[in-house]
C-alpha cells in the first residue's frame, strides 16, 4: 500500500496534477475589428486589480473567426477578466479627452455599469470544474 501511494504521489508530481485546480475557458464575441491583438488580464482579487497586477495574462493575435484563449490550472477562487483589443500597436487601451476608451474592451460577467466595472463587478468562481465565459466586447 505504501507503494502504491508513493507511486501515485510521484506520477502527480510529474504530470502537473493539481488538486482543486480548473481551466477557464474563454470565447470573445463581437470582435468588430478582424486584427490587432488582446490584451487579456485574469485578477484573483480587487486589490490586485485596482495594482494592475494581474494573477495571468495573454496577448493574443487577432484572425479572422472567434477569438478563444484558455487559461489553464487555475486553483479554486474568485476571479476577474479584463481584456481590450489594442488596433494600434501600442500597447495600451487608446481613450479620448474624457477617458472613454475609443479601442473595443470587454470584461468577464459582462456587466453593464458606467466607468471602470470593481472586482465584484466582473468577478466569477473557479471551482474544481472548469469555466467557460464569453466575453462581448465593447
Amino acid at each position: 500500500m505504501k507503494v502504491l501511494v508513493s507511486t501515485f504521489t510521484l506520477l502527480a508530481s510529474l504530470t502537473g496534477f493539481n488538486a482543486g485546480a480548473a481551466n477557464i475557458d474563454i470565447t470573445f464575441s463581437d470582435l468588430s475589428h478582424q486584427s490587432g491583438q488582446l490584451y487579456v488580464a485574469l485578477y484573483n482579487s480587487s486589490s490586485a486589480m485596482k495594482n494592475r497586477q494581474h494573477f495571468q495574462s495573454q496577448i493574443i493575435t487577432v484572425y479572422k473567426g472567434s477569438q478563444k484563449t484558455v487559461f489553464a490550472d487555475v486553483p479554486e477562487g474568485q476571479y476577474g477578466v479584463m481584456v481590450f483589443q489594442d488596433l494600434d500597436g501600442n500597447n495600451t487601451l487608446n481613450s479620448n479627452l474624457l477617458g472613454i476608451p475609443t479601442e473595443p474592451y470587454g470584461f468577464s460577467t459582462n456587466p453593464h455599469v458606467m466607468g471602470p466595472p470593481s472586482f465584484d463587478d466582473i468577478a466569477f468562481a473557479v471551482t474544481e470544474a472548469n469555466v467557460s465565459l464569453t466575453i462581448t466586447m465593447e
